[in-house]
């Protein structure tokens, strides 16, 4: 058994974040432990290398959910499984929420994560290539680069989207109106910057900081009330590590509330149908769970223009990786979508309800895997970017290795379904107006057999897929059945908090990597003083 101040269960977006912060005094030591292994492979670091880091289960975890919608179909949540966790095999985009959707945590009773602290972490965070303004930070530790582009076929997409109202802005981020940009990505100098890379990886050598990678969180340990340790699986080798002082789990959305369940903190329903004997009664582990459904669709080209016909073939991809080497550009040094829009999905909204993203490439329809067609295209995805229909994540067994219950739902809220029904007209309309309309031949998918606002529903429900940006597991509140406080402890326990997407109660209007970070830094700032 080995003893540390802190111990630190993933090493994503916040559990990066708190490794460098807790270490950072060379009296606490501190152990960051990571179900996956390090991220030493090349395409790691590569920014459109997450084409190949997706796939398989070296790096990435595929979690299968219940049957989804009126047919039923079985989907994968995938997150990532490796040093930095899903921002290291992520599109990397960095949307970092509203300030009006910050301010409603403290209405709802959640003190200190309004607009005013958060915008100061991302201000301390960013190292951002269009510099230092009131809402960005520059020199901080995480690259974020909004990366222009000349292709004609984004410049028609930006195009027709001023001519639909939509502003063009350089920083997206900065504004809650209808607008468009370019995306801003976590890469620096055409570079992948995950959290492990930009927080932990240049501090690594600390003495006082210690990473074990390929090493499993099976269960906490207490000591009556108090949190006092993990224990831990490494192969066929199992070890008991404790601490001092606290035990933050930062494993995500889905492997959080599975390790409070099999260490007795959850509903006593669902720990007595997996066989776990009930230490904290906390009724809301693993529900209120928030996932975004998006609605796509894709338009053919009539020419090969555009990068499709630079990366569709293995030799072409070949010759694009050869100049990424030497020059660090090119279509493979940017992040996963060219552009990012915040639109209404009713004109009598106060402010844009839904995110659009847009990539100037086409998928091959044919084919089960990410494989770009021979033809050139236009992908469009939108989604709601504040839903409210809550779904579940329990543990179906006491092992560590037993599945999770995903009970993923989606569009059960009317106003989800307002929102979400427009979604594709917007993109149509959008592409069928303006400049970018004369480059289109005609529509692949879904086609003219989703026009109506249920068929629409019906199509996201059986096609559109979940974001990966679920929230809500774990989630914090004012109340005494919410699982963690506004300090992200975790109730009914000492010694024990929460860092992670789960604890978000609610969706904030972007994506989850800028957010986790964000959670990840205030965790850090409520565990020093408390210490």
């Amino acid at each position: 058994m080995s003893d540390f101040d802190y111990i630190i269960i993933g090493a994503g977006a916040a559990g990066s974040v708190l490794a460098n912060r807790l270490s950072e005094d060379p009296g606490n030591k501190v152990l960051l432990l990571e179900h996956g292994g390090p991220d030493t492979n090349p395409m790691h670091h590569i920014p459109k290398g997450f084409f190949f880091t997706l796939r398989g289960d070296r790096y990435t975890y595929h979690y299968p959910t219940q049957p989804i919608g009126p047919s039923g179909q079985v989907e994968s949540w995938t997150r990532g499984k490796v040093l930095g966790g899903s921002t290291a095999v992520n599109g990397m985009m960095w949307s970092r929420g509203a300030k009006a959707d910050f301010d409603q945590l403290a209405a709802l009773g959640i003190p200190g994560w309004d607009w005013e602290r958060v915008l100061a972490v991302y201000r301390t965070v960013e190292d951002h290539n269009l510099g230092p303004s009131p809402m960005r930070g520059a020199g901080g530790p995480l690259g974020v680069s909004v990366t222009k582009n000349d292709d004609e076929v984004v410049a028609a997409i930006l195009a027709s989207a001023q001519q639909q109202g939509w502003d063009y802005v350089d920083d997206v981020n900065a504004h809650d109106t209808e607008r468009v940009g370019f995306t801003p990505s976590t890469i620096r100098d055409g570079i992948r910057s995950s959290s492990y890379r930009a927080f932990v990886h240049p501090v690594r050598r600390r003495p006082n900081l210690t990473i074990k990678t390929h090493t499993r969180a099976g269960y906490l340990l207490f000591d009556g009330k108090r949190a006092i340790g993990v224990r831990t699986r490494s192969g066929s080798k199992r070890a008991d590590y404790t601490a001092r002082k606290e035990i933050i789990v930062a494993t995500g959305t889905v492997e959080t509330p599975l390790l409070l369940e099999r260490s007795g903190i959850g509903r006593p329903e669902v720990l007595a149908g997996a066989g776990v004997r009930v230490r904290v009664e906390s009724p809301h582990v693993g529900e209120r769970v928030i996932e975004q459904r998006g609605v796509s669709m894709q338009v053919r080209l009539r020419h090969k223009i555009g990068p499709t016909q630079d990366l569709n073939t293995v030799p072409k991809q070949g010759w694009e990786g050869l100049k990424y080497l030497a020059t660090r550009r090119g279509p493979i040094s940017t992040g996963g979508y060219d552009l990012m829009a915040h639109f209404k999905s009713s004109p009598e909204l106060d402010r844009p309800d839904i995110q659009g993203i847009f990539v100037p490439m086409a998928l091959d329809t044919s084919s089960a895997t990410m494989k770009l067609a021979e033809h050139s295209g236009i992908m469009f995805m939108g989604y709601q970017v504040r839903p409210t229909t809550t779904g579940s994540v329990h543990l179906s067994g006491k092992l560590p290795e037993n599945l999770p219950i995903i009970d993923a739902r989606f569009l059960e809220d009317e106003a989800d379904r307002a929102a979400t029904a427009p979604i594709l007209e917007v993109g149509r309309t959008l592409l069928s107006n303006g400049p970018v309309a004369d480059y289109i031949l005609d529509e692949e998918f879904p086609g003219p057999a989703v026009s109506t606002p249920e068929e629409v529903l019906r199509y996201s429900l059986d096609a559109g897929g979940g974001i990966f940006h679920a929230v809500g597991s774990a989630a914090m509140g004012p109340n005494d059945d919410d699982v963690v406080d506004p300090q992200l402890r975790v109730r009914g326990v000492d010694g024990l908090r929460v860092a992670d997407a789960s604890v978000l109660p609610v969706q904030v209007s972007g994506n989850t990597a800028a957010p986790t970070t964000v959670v990840g830094w205030i965790a850090a700032d409520h565990i020093l003083a408390d210490n």
